[in-house]
C-alpha cells in the first residue's frame, strides 16, 4: 500500500538529493505508513533510524505559534495588540520614508507573516533588499545575540505596511521573543512546560548536548546551502552567540514531532485535555489573509492562504498538491514536512537533509501519499 513512498524515497536517495529519510503517516490513532531509507549521512555507514536527531528549521515555527496561541487562551498575550506592546524596542519600526508605519504590526502579524518584517529573498524592493543583505541574520543564525539581533532589525526600514502583504520571514524570532518575555523565562524553557513534557517530547531542545551529536541527519556536502545555512542549528559553540531562534532553531526526533503533530491532527486536545480552546484553534486552522494577498505561494504553490503558524489549503483554486481543503502543511528549508488534516485526524511527516532541490521533494511525497487513501 506504501509502494509510491518507497519509490520517492528510493529515488531522491538514488539520485543524492538526501542520504536519508524518516516518514510517518498516521489516520485516527493508526498508522497507515512508517519508513526508514538510506543513511543518517553522506558518510556514515549508520542506517537511517528512528533516533535520529532532525533539525527541524521552519517547522520549528508551528510549535512557538502554538505556545503563543496558548498564552491568548490565558489571556496574558492578545492577537490584536501592538507587537511592541511586549517588545519596546519594535515602536522603533520604520518604513522606508523613515515614517512610522501606517499602524503597529501586531501579534496576529507576526503569527501570518504580515508584520513586513520579511526575510532577505522575501524583499521586492531591491534598494531595501541590499541593505538587509548587510545585516543576513538568516546566514548567521542561530550564532546571533538576541538583542543584537532585534536591534538590528529595527534598524532596517520593514519590507511592507503590516498587515497588507505576505512576506514570510522574522515574525516568528519575534514571536518566540515574546513569549519568552510573557513567560519569563527563556524560549526552549516556555516550550518544554507548555509543549514537550505534556507530549513527551524528551527528545526536542535548541541545542544538542555533545554525547548526542552523532545522532544528528545532515546532507551530502554538494548541498552547499544546507551545509552554510543549516548545519549550525542544535550545535551551541562557546565561543560565538547564541539565539533560541523560534523561527528556525529545534532539533527533534521523527516520533518527538509525531506526538506534536497528533496534538494538532487531534484539534490541539491531548486525550481528555485541550492544550487550546476548540474556537482557538479553529483560528489557528483557518485562512487569515484577505483576498488578493498571494501569501504562501513561493512555498506551498497556489491554493493556499495562511493560518496562525501554518499554510491552508482553500477549498477553491488549482493546486500543486493533493491537498484537501482545510489541510494545513508547512515546511523546512533543512528537508522536514509536516501535512496534517484536523478533520480527518490526518497527519504525514518526512523528515530529510536537503535544502537544494526539497521543495519539489516535498510535493513529491505528498503526492505519493494520494495513494494511501
Amino acid at each position: 500500500m506504501s509502494d509510491s513512498i518507497d519509490r520517492v524515497l528510493a529515488y531522491q536517495i538514488e539520485a543524492r538529493h538526501y542520504p536519508g529519510a524518516l516518514v510517518h503517516v498516521e489516520c485516527a490513532g493508526k498508522l497507515v505508513a512508517r519508513k526508514a531509507a538510506g543513511r543518517l549521512g553522506p558518510e556514515s555507514d549508520v542506517p537511517m533510524h528512528d533516533a535520529a536527531l532532525f533539525r527541524l528549521a521552519s517547522l520549528s515555527k508551528p510549535v512557538v505559534s502554538f505556545a503563543a496561541l496558548m498564552q491568548v487562551a490565558e489571556g496574558r498575550l492578545a492577537l490584536d495588540a501592538a507587537a511592541a506592546d511586549y517588545l519596546p524596542i519594535l515602536r522603533k519600526l520604520r518604513m522606508k520614508s523613515g515614517a512610522p508605519p501606517q499602524r503597529a504590526p501586531t501579534v496576529r502579524d507576526l503569527l501570518r507573516h504580515t508584520s513586513g518584517l520579511a526575510y532577505e529573498w522575501e524583499i521586492r524592493d531591491g534598494e531595501l533588499r541590499e541593505l538587509a543583505l548587510k545585516s543576513d541574520f538568516a546566514g548567521q543564525m542561530p550564532y546571533v545575540d538576541a538583542d543584537a539581533f532585534l536591534a538590528g532589525l529595527v534598524a532596517r526600514p520593514l519590507a511592507t505596511e503590516p498587515g497588507g502583504e505576505f512576506r514570510y520571514g522574522y515574525s516568528t524570532d519575534v514571536l518566540g521573543l515574546i513569549v519568552a518575555a510573557v513567560d519569563g523565562v527563556a524560549l526552549g524553557e516556555s516550550l518544554r512546560t507548555r509543549i514537550f513534557e505534556p507530549l513527551g517530547m524528551s527528545e526536542t531542545a535548541f541545542a544538542v548536548p555533545p554525547s548526542e551529536q552523532a545522532r544528528l541527519a545532515t546532507a551530502h556536502p554538494a548541498d552547499a546551502a544546507w551545509q552554510a545555512r543549516v548545519a549550525g542549528y542544535g550545535v551551541r559553540r562557546a565561543d560565538r552567540p547564541w539565539m533560541e531562534s523560534g523561527g528556525g532553531g529545534l532539533v527533534t526526533t521523527l516520533d518527538d514531532y509525531v506526538r506534536f503533530a497528533r496534538l494538532l491532527a487531534n484539534g490541539a486536545r491531548l486525550g481528555d485535555r485541550a492544550l487550546l480552546p476548540a474556537a482557538l484553534f479553529r483560528e489557528m486552522s483557518r485562512n487569515q489573509l484577505a483576498d488578493g494577498i498571494d501569501g504562501p505561494l513561493a512555498y506551498t504553490g497556489s491554493g493556499f492562504g495562511f493560518g496562525l503558524g501554518l499554510a491552508v489549503r482553500l477549498d477553491q483554486g488549482p493546486a500543486a498538491m493533493p491537498c484537501a481543503a482545510g489541510e494545513l502543511t508547512w515546511s523546512g528549508i533543512s528537508g522536514t514536512a509536516l501535512f496534517v488534516h484536523p478533520r480527518e485526524q490526518w497527519f504525514a511527516i518526512c523528515f530529510t537533509s536537503n535544502m537544494a532541490s526539497r521543495m519539489m521533494a516535498r510535493l513529491e511525497f505528498r503526492r505519493a501519499l494520494a495513494s494511501l487513501a
